[in-house]
Formats: structure tokens, C-alpha cells, sequence
């Protein structure tokens, strides 16, 4: 892709995740988005036909950069559930302020349940590919696990527990130990 269009892309995702840490997603307009990236409304309009679709973008490049980190693991016989979890850390960490902003903010919430989406399809790859799960209900189990997940990360990033990092991927990391060898033992 062309280094310009790249660059004006990155300008209106830096402004959209400007603008979500100050006000409620319905309250955000193309305008304001236009004005920070320093662009005219047509350029916003050349790349994105909506608001969503900037968001969408975020989105996809973030749950890529997870999916990029999962595959690393997928064909290694020593996998360690724990990874996962320090890749999310990793993600999470490059991307602090907008997932800060999503958690923080209830107008966002819809954000967070798209992410969660994103995690299950994650999840179901690990438990399928890695740990061989074959269970009918595997998408029930992967949806679990992601909005769990979501919620904890989500609590930590708005302060709510007193957790650091490396305590709260302890307890995902045991958690999900559990329910793995539950699932595998049960084939």
C-alpha cells in the first residue's frame, strides 16, 4: 500500500483514538476526526465511508497482530497456554490507550464486544489446532473463555482491582489451565 495512504490512515485512527478518550463514540463526527488528523472531510471519505469503518480498521489490525502472535505457537509441540496471555499483554500494552479509552468509557462497550468476538475465533483456533478439542459445543466453551477474558482485562484497565499485569495473566493463565485439561479430558 502506498506509504501516503498508510500515513493518512494512521493520522485518522490517531485522531478517532484522540477524540474516544474525550467523549461518548455517538458524539464523535467525521468533522472533528478531519480537523485533528489535519485533512479535509473528502480525504476521511476516500479511505472510510464511516466512523465504524476507522474503528473496524483498529479493530482488525489489533486482532491481527494477536492472531500473528497465536501462530508463532500453533505448530510448536511445547505450547504453553500462558503464552497466549503474555501475547494479549503484548498487544494490549502497544495499544494501552485505546483499549484504556473502550474499557473506561460504557458508550464503548459495543467495541469490547466486537473484540470479544475477534478473542472467541482466537480461542477456538488455539483449542482446535494446539489442543486438538473436537467437542460440538467448542463455540460455546471459546465464547466463555473470551468474555471472561474481556471482562477481567477490561476491569483492570479501568483500575477496578488492584492487580498488576503479570498477577491478572497468573489467574487467566490458571484459569484457563483448568478448563483446557477439562476440555482435553473429556475429547
Amino acid at each position: 500500500m502506498d506509504k501516503r495512504i498508510l500515513k493518512t490512515k494512521q493520522r485518522i485512527s490517531d485522531a478517532f483514538l484522540k477524540l474516544i478518550k474525550e467523549k461518548p463514540y455517538s458524539k464523535i463526527t467525521i468533522s472533528e476526526i478531519a480537523k485533528i488528523a489535519e485533512i479535509e472531510r473528502k480525504t476521511f471519505y476516500l479511505h472510510y465511508n464511516c466512523i465504524e469503518d476507522v474503528y473496524t480498521d483498529i479493530e482488525s489490525q489489533i486482532i491481527s497482530e494477536l492472531e500473528a502472535e497465536v501462530n508463532k505457537y500453533i505448530n510448536k509441540p511445547n505450547y504453553q497456554i500462558r503464552n497466549i496471555y503474555y501475547n494479549l499483554n503484548s498487544v494490549i500494552n502497544n495499544n494501552i490507550d485505546f483499549f484504556k479509552a473502550v474499557a473506561i468509557n460504557d458508550s464503548y462497550s459495543f467495541l469490547l464486544h466486537s473484540f470479544e468476538k475477534g478473542l472467541s475465533k482466537i480461542i477456538y483456533k488455539i483449542a482446535s489446532e494446539i489442543c486438538h478439542v473436537k467437542s460440538k459445543n467448542m463455540v460455546y466453551y471459546t465464547d466463555f473463555y473470551a468474555s471472561g477474558i474481556v471482562k477481567l482485562y477490561a476491569d483492570w484497565l479501568k483500575g477496578e482491582n488492584d492487580l498488576s499485569l503479570d498477577e491478572l495473566t497468573i489467574i487467566l493463565t490458571r484459569a484457563s489451565f483448568l478448563s483446557v485439561d477439562e476440555l482435553i479430558n473429556n475429547k
